[in-house]
C-alpha cells in the first residue's frame, strides 16, 4: 500500500494540542487488561503520551501477534518510516525486522489503507479492513491484528463525531474473531471529553504501559472482589500490598453495608488479569487471605494457582482457589 500524494485538509483537532500532559488519564475498570492478554476478536482502547508513550505497548501488541501466527498492520502517521519503526520496535525487546521481512508485520497509514479515496467514511474503512483481514487468512497467517494511531484523524481531516460513531458500530468486525484492533490516541491531542467517550465506547481498555499494575475495586454477583490487573511483582509491590490492605480493610468485622457478619466478611481477589504474578507478591496474597477474619476466595489461572499452591495455599482451610483453566499468566 502506498501513500498519494495529497496534502491533508487543515486537523479536525486544530488548536487541542496545547493539552496539559499531566491531566487525568482514563481510569481502569473492570474491562482493562494488559496488552499481553489482548486476544484475537477484541476491540481495545489505548491511550498514550509524554508520560505513557505507546513504544512498549507498541512492541508487545507485535510480539504477540506474531506469538499467535497473526498478520499484524501498523497504522502510524504517514511521516513514520519503517526504517524509525522498526528501530523502535527493535529498541523495546527482541527484533522484529525479520517478521517485516517475510510480510507478516506491515507499517501503514490510514491515508494509504483508504488510497485512492481520500476522505474517510466508516463504509470505506470498514471494506478495507475486511479485505486486508482476508488477504491475511489467505496468505496463511491466522488472523489480522491491527494497531490504529488516531493521529490519522488530524491527518486526513476527519470529522471527530463521524470517527466516534465508527468506533461505536464497530462489532460486527470482531464478530468473527480473524480481526482484532487497538486503537490508540495521543491523550495530548484529544480532549478529556472525547478520551472518555472513546473509553466507554470500546469493549477492551488496555493499561496505558507495560510493567504497570492496578487494583480495581467491583461488585460482582457473590459481593465486592479486588481485581488485579497488569503485572504484580517487585516493581509493583509497593501497589499491590497497598491494595491488599485495602481490600483486607473491607472484610473487617462490621465494616461496610449495615448488615455486614460480626465474623466478617470474605475477601474475593480475582488475578485472572494478570499477565505476571511474581512469587513475592503471590507470598503477599496468602498472606493477605491468611489475615482475613472470614473465608477467602481467588480466582486465578491454572500457572497462578501452581504458584499459589506451592507457596502453601493448601494449607490455609479458608482459602478457595476457583482456577480459570485454559488461561497462561
Amino acid at each position: 500500500m502506498s501513500d498519494p500524494d495529497e496534502v491533508p485538509r487543515p486537523g479536525a483537532l486544530e488548536g487541542q494540542h496545547a493539552r496539559d500532559a499531566d491531566r487525568a488519564r482514563p481510569a481502569a475498570d473492570v474491562r482493562t487488561l494488559p496488552v499481553q492478554r489482548f486476544r484475537p476478536g477484541q476491540h481495545g482502547f489505548a491511550s498514550y503520551g509524554s508520560e505513557h508513550p505507546q513504544w512498549d505497548v507498541v512492541h508487545a501488541f507485535v510480539r504477540q501477534g506474531l506469538a499467535y501466527g497473526e498478520k499484524v498492520l501498523v497504522l502510524l502517521h504517514p511521516r513514520v518510516s519503517v526504517g524509525e519503526l522498526l528501530s523502535l520496535l527493535d529498541g523495546h525487546g527482541p527484533p522484529v525486522s525479520d517478521a517485516w521481512q517475510r510480510g507478516q508485520v506491515v507499517l501503514s497509514s490510514m491515508r494509504a489503507l483508504i488510497a485512492p479515496h481520500r476522505r474517510f467514511t466508516a463504509a470505506r474503512q470498514w471494506a478495507r479492513l475486511r479485505e486486508e483481514s482476508a488477504r491475511a487468512r489467505a496468505e496463511g497467517w491466522t488472523a489480522l491484528r491491527a494497531y490504529i494511531d488516531m493521529a490519522w484523524v488530524e491527518d486526513l481531516g476527519a470529522d471527530v463525531e463521524s470517527v466516534m460513531r465508527r468506533e461505536r458500530s464497530s462489532q460486527h468486525l470482531f464478530d468473527s474473531g480473524t480481526y482484532s484492533e487497538i486503537c490508540a490516541y495521543d491523550d495530548r491531542a484529544f480532549t478529556d471529553e472525547l478520551l472518555a467517550e472513546m473509553h466507554r465506547a470500546h469493549p477492551v481498555n488496555l493499561l496505558g504501559s507495560v510493567g504497570s499494575l492496578h487494583a480495581v475495586r467491583e461488585t460482582g454477583a457473590d459481593g465486592p472482589q479486588l481485581r488485579l490487573t497488569g503485572e504484580a511483582d517487585i516493581a509493583t509491590r509497593a501497589e499491590l500490598t497497598r491494595a491488599l490492605r485495602t481490600a483486607l480493610a473491607g472484610t473487617a468485622p462490621g465494616h461496610g453495608e449495615p448488615g455486614s457478619p460480626a465474623s466478617g466478611r470474605e475477601l474475593r481477589l480475582d488475578l485472572r488479569a494478570l499477565h505476571f504474578l511474581g512469587a513475592a507478591c503471590a507470598a503477599d496474597v496468602l498472606r493477605a487471605c491468611a489475615a482475613a477474619p472470614g473465608d477467602a476466595t481467588v480466582r486465578c489461572t491454572g500457572v497462578q494457582e501452581r504458584i499459589l499452591r506451592h507457596l502453601g495455599a493448601g494449607s490455609l482451610r479458608s482459602l478457595t482457589l476457583v482456577v480459570e483453566e485454559g488461561t497462561a499468566c
